[in-house]
């Protein structure tokens, strides 16, 4: 359990940090909305859902992955 545990919790890091650069600063994926600060959020969340998970899935799979993969040739 404790060699899968940080693999796994970079993984879910990068995964969300990913998701959240995708929906507020790549210009591509922004969208413009003129309401709160709750409803922005979410609506952002929901644009483009698809393609930010895709994104996010393939980095934080990239950094999973070389993370287990640094652990498994260092023991």
């Amino acid at each position: 359990m404790k060699k899968a545990g940080l693999p796994a919790i970079l993984f879910l890091v990068t995964f969300v940090l990913t998701y959240l650069v995708c929906c507020y600063l790549i210009p591509a994926f922004k969208i413009k909305l003129a309401a709160d600060p709750w409803t922005y959020f979410l609506t952002s969340i929901q644009h483009m859902a698809v393609l930010k998970t895709v994104l996010s899935l393939v980095a934080g799979l990239t950094v999973g992955g070389i993370s287990a993969a640094i652990s498994k040739t260092t023991k």
